[in-house]
């Protein structure tokens, strides 16, 4: 009974290590396989490889990335779902938008110049990879203009505070994965709730359907559409966005305001000045008056003028006041106007307040009268 029981275990290790895994299917990307599968980014009747500008290549069987090294306008580069394990050729692509490489057999990742050399990549897929060590995803720290990374599916997304490490790493990093990154997830000691919590479904990032015909047009419009629908994301979500929206809407107001008061301010100063003229009183460059006639006049018509003129600058400054504390007031308390200290609670008066205690006063006799009397 000892060699039946045996026998399987036997025939599972010829089974394993007889498997070999056969590449003869494996192809490299030839020139006319990327002009084929290939667009420009302008209207052109013949397609040249210096000038592709998107070509996708998923599921294609490839094993390397062949002629793409001389496509050197090249801006979005879809390379899903093949069997690449490197791709540090990539580096004379440096206009590179949008890179997918998902799905294929990708174990580490270039250095840190390879991905500075990348200034224009904002969306980058890395997903369902054989990426396990964390020190070569930190060379991406270098990568200045990424706005879009997908990592999961990978055995570095199961390392400890993996998200913590890149979010605080890549600074343009606005999403990683399916979710969209929160306020707390990059300021220290920050703890939000409901809908500002990190890795709610507020943050979650539905992902659009890529285009059915990959085009120049298409992939740029999907790319917006998706750049869009995180920011969007942010701007109702985000409690620091939203207090610097209301901060520059302020400031933006009450400079609006004081251009206009300053525009009043000169009509006002222009219609004074006119008024003055018409009674024959000049006022010159350095604020002085001038006024025809005889000294005693003169001194009175300025008295009298400068009384006037410092009453109108009084009523438009209330007016000026009046307007500012409704602005502030409003939507948050009433008018100042009509506001009663009676409904102010801090304001009512406390009873030990009005009781005061009392003060008893001692009678003093007189040594000449009988009855005493109070002092």
């Amino acid at each position: 009974m000892a060699a039946p029981r045996n026998s399987p275990k036997v025939e599972r290790s010829k089974i394993s290590t007889n498997f070999r895994v056969d590449r003869s299917h494996l192809v490299s990307p030839s020139k006319s396989l990327i002009l084929s599968c290939g667009g420009m980014d302008c209207l052109s009747k013949v397609k040249k490889l210096e000038q592709i500008a998107v070509v996708n290549l998923s599921r294609h069987y490839l094993k390397n990335l062949g002629s793409l090294l001389n496509c050197s306008a090249l801006k979005i580069c879809l390379l899903a779902r093949n069997y690449i394990t490197k791709f540090q050729a990539l580096i004379n692509c440096p206009n590179l938008i949008k890179l997918d490489l998902h799905g294929n057999h990708i174990t580490n990742l270039p250095n840190e110049y390879f991905w500075s050399e990348m200034k224009y990549l904002q969306i980058l897929h890395l997903h369902d990879n054989i990426i396990g060590d964390m020190r070569s995803v930190r060379s991406l720290f270098s990568c200045p203009e990424l706005v879009v990374l997908t990592l999961f599916d990978t055995p570095v997304s199961l390392v400890s505070q993996y998200r913590h490490h890149i979010v605080n790493g890549i600074w343009s990093l606005k999403a990683l994965d399916n979710y969209v990154i929160a306020d707390e997830e990059i300021i220290e000691d920050c703890r939000n709730r409901n809908k500002f919590k990190a890795l709610s479904s507020s943050f979650h990032l539905h992902a659009t359907a890529p285009p059915q015909v990959v085009t120049w047009q298409s992939e740029m419009k999907h790319i917006k559409d998706l750049v869009s629908n995180i920011n969007s994301i942010l701007a109702h979500h985000s409690a620091v966005l939203i207090l610097q929206r209301w901060s520059r809407g302020f400031l933006t107001r009450k400079k609006l305001k004081a251009a206009k008061n300053s525009g009043k301010r000169q009509a006002f100063s222009k219609e004074m000045n006119a008024e003055l003229c018409s009674r024959g009183i000049h006022i010159l460059e350095d604020g002085s008056m001038w006024v025809s006639g005889n000294s005693s006049e003169q001194e009175d018509q300025c008295n009298a003028v400068h009384l006037e003129i410092d009453k109108k600058k009084l009523n438009f400054e209330m007016l000026e006041d009046r307007y500012e504390a409704h602005e502030i007031t409003s939507g948050l308390y009433p008018r100042i106007s009509k506001w009663r200290m009676e409904d102010t609670p801090n304001f009512k008066p406390n009873k030990s307040d009005v009781f005061q205690p009392r003060t008893f006063r001692q009678p003093v006799f007189h040594p000449h009268s009988d009855r005493p009397r109070l002092l």
